[in-house]
C-alpha cells in the first residue's frame, strides 16, 4: 500500500525514473508494473540490487523485513530510504545503522519525518520555542485514542502482520510513535530519557481478528521524564473505549500551545500566555500555520528524499534519530511488562 505511494512520487518527478519493482505477489507485482510503466520487475529483490544503473531502492515491506533487506541494498552499494518503523528491535535496527555509518557516501534516510519534521505545523512550533515564546518547556501531553481502527483488522484488513509483535513490532505505540516522538522530541533537541512508567493492554472486544495471532497492543500510555527536567505524557489507542482526537499540548514557562499536528487536522495553533511580560492578565490568540505550500505528507517526503539524492537538501531523517526513538519506544514497552 504505501509502495503506490512512493512510486507516485518517483514517477512524477522529472528528476528519477523507476527501473525495478520488486514483490512476491505476482498479480500485484503485475499490475503495479502496468500502472506506473516499470519495466523490470522480479519476486527477488536480490535480482534488482545488480542492475548498476540502479541508484536507490525504497523498502516498503513489514518491518521484520527491513533490516536484512537493508543490509543487502548498502552492501550492493545503493541509496536507500527505509520505510518506518525501522525495524522491530533496537538491537536489529543498530547493525543498520552501523552499516550506513560504514558506508558515508550512500544517501540513507528513515521515514518518519513524514508528518512529522517535514510539517510546516512542526517549523512554525518549533519557531515559538526557539524564539523564547513558552519559556523552559517542562511537559508535553499527548493523546490520541480511537476506536477499532486496528491495521489488519478494520484498517487494510489483508495486512493481517500489523497484529503479530514478530512482524509488526508492536501495535499503535510501535506504528505511530515514531511519528509522535520525531515530532516532539524533535522541537526540544532530542532530550535525553531517564525514566519511564508505562501500560499496555489489548483484547479490549470480541471482533474476529481473522488470525490467531494477535499480539500487538491496542491501547498504551507512558509518563517519561527526560534529563533536562522535561517531562511527556504519551497515550496511543487503536482500540479503546473512548474517542479523543489527535491532540497535543505544550507547556512552558512562559506560555502554552494546544494543536493537532497531523497536516489533516485544523491549522489552528492555539497560544496561551500572560500579556505584559507576564504580569498581567492570562490571554489566549488562535494562530494560523499556513498550509497552502504544502504539497502533501508524502509527496514531501519524497521531494526531500530525491533533493537528498541530488544534493540539493539535507537527509530527511536520520537513521541514528530512528535509531533513538525506537529505543524509547522499547523502554516503553519494557516498562509495560509487554
Amino acid at each position: 500500500m504505501i509502495a503506490q505511494a512512493h512510486l507516485k512520487n518517483f514517477t512524477g518527478d522529472a528528476r528519477t525514473t523507476v527501473r525495478w519493482l520488486a514483490e512476491v505477489n505476482p498479480v500485484a507485482r503485475q499490475k503495479t508494473a502496468d500502472d506506473f510503466s516499470i519495466p523490470h520487475t522480479t519476486a527477488h529483490y536480490q535480482d534488482m540490487l545488480a542492475d548498476t544503473q540502479l541508484d536507490a531502492v525504497v523498502v516498503c515491506t513489514p518491518p521484520s523485513t527491513h533490516v536484512p533487506m537493508g543490509l543487502h541494498v548498502i552492501a550492493a552499494g545503493k541509496h536507500l530510504l527505509m520505510e518506518k518503523p525501522l525495524s522491530v528491535s533496537v538491537r536489529s535496527a543498530r547493525r543498520l545503522v552501523t552499516a550506513a555509518q560504514a558506508h558515508p557516501e550512500l544517501k540513507i534516510s528513515g521515514c518518519s519525518c513524514r508528518h512529522a519534521r517535514l510539517n510546516p505545523k512542526f517549523t512554525f512550533i518549533k519557531g515559538l520555542i526557539d524564539d523564547g515564546k513558552l519559556g523552559d518547556v517542562y511537559f508535553i501531553h499527548h493523546r490520541a485514542v480511537g476506536r477499532q481502527g486496528r491495521g489488519g483488522i478494520e484498517y487494510n484488513p489483508p495486512a493481517k502482520w500489523f497484529l503479530n509483535r514478530k512482524i509488526a513490532g508492536g501495535g499503535p505505540l510501535f506504528d505511530w510513535g515514531v511519528y509522535d516522538l520525531s515530532f516532539h522530541l524533535g522541537l526540544l533537541g532530542e532530550p535525553e530519557l531517564r525514566t519511564v512508567a508505562a501500560q499496555c493492554i489489548n483484547g479490549l472486544d470480541h471482533v474476529d481478528p481473522g488470525t490467531p495471532i494477535f499480539t500487538v497492543e491496542e491501547h498504551g500510555n507512558a509518563y517519561m521524564t527526560f534529563t533536562n527536567g522535561l517531562r511527556y505524557y504519551w497515550e496511543r489507542a487503536n482500540n479503546a473505549h473512548a474517542d479523543i482526537p489527535n491532540q497535543t499540548s505544550i507547556y512552558g514557562t512562559k506560555g502554552g500551545v494546544k494543536f493537532a499536528y497531523c497536516t489533516w487536522d485544523s491549522p489552528d495553533i492555539e497560544y496561551y500566555f500572560v500579556d505584559e511580560d507576564g504580569t498581567g492578565k492570562a490571554q489566549q490568540e488562535t494562530l494560523t500555520v499556513d498550509m497552502s505550500g504544502h504539497p502533501g505528507d508524502i509527496e514531501a517526503l519524497g521531494t526531500a528524499y530525491i533533493d537528498y539524492l541530488c544534493d540539493e537538501g539535507p537527509v530527511p531523517m536520520p537513521l541514528e534519530l530512528e535509531l533513538r526513538n525506537l529505543s524509547i519506544i522499547q523502554r516503553v514497552y519494557r516498562a509495560a511488562k509487554w
